[in-house]
C-alpha cells in the first residue's frame, strides 16, 4: 500500500487531470457547435450541410475521447481518496450514461441529422 503522502500527491494530480480533460471536453463540443453555426452561416446552401453536419460528428468523437480520459481520472483520484481514508477500494460501476456522454450523443445525431439533410437536398 502507497504511504498517505504518496496517495495526497496521487490524488492532486488525479484532480487537476480530470479538471483538464473536463475542460477540454467542453471547449471541443462547444468550438464544435460554433464552428458549426459559423459554417452554416458562410454557406447557406442546404446541400452544403452534407459536409457542414460531420463537424459535429467529429467533435463529439473527440469530446467522447475526452470524456474518457476524464472518467479515468476520476476513478483513480476517488481510488487515491479511498485509499487516504482507509476504505476498501470499490471500482464504482455507471448505470447511466450521465448528461456528458448525452450531450455528445445530442451533437452526434444532429451532425448526421444535417448531413442527411444535406444528402437529401444534393440527391433529391
Amino acid at each position: 500500500m502507497m504511504d498517505r503522502d504518496a496517495l495526497l500527491v496521487r490524488y492532486r494530480v488525479m484532480s487537476d487531470t480530470r479538471l483538464h480533460f473536463s475542460r477540454l471536453y467542453f471547449a471541443v463540443v462547444a468550438f464544435s457547435v460554433l464552428l458549426t453555426l459559423a459554417l452554416w452561416a458562410l454557406f447557406p446552401v442546404v446541400e452544403a450541410l452534407a459536409l457542414i453536419g460531420w463537424v459535429p460528428v467529429a467533435g463529439a468523437f473527440v469530446a467522447q475521447r475526452l470524456l474518457l480520459r476524464e472518467r479515468s481520472a476520476f476513478a483513480a483520484m476517488t481510488a487515491a481518496w479511498q485509499g487516504l481514508n482507509g476504505e476498501p477500494v470499490v471500482p464504482s460501476g455507471r448505470s447511466a450514461p450521465g448528461a456528458m456522454a448525452l450531450v455528445l450523443i445530442g451533437e452526434a445525431l444532429a451532425g448526421a441529422v444535417l448531413v442527411a439533410i444535406g444528402l437529401a437536398a444534393y440527391f433529391g
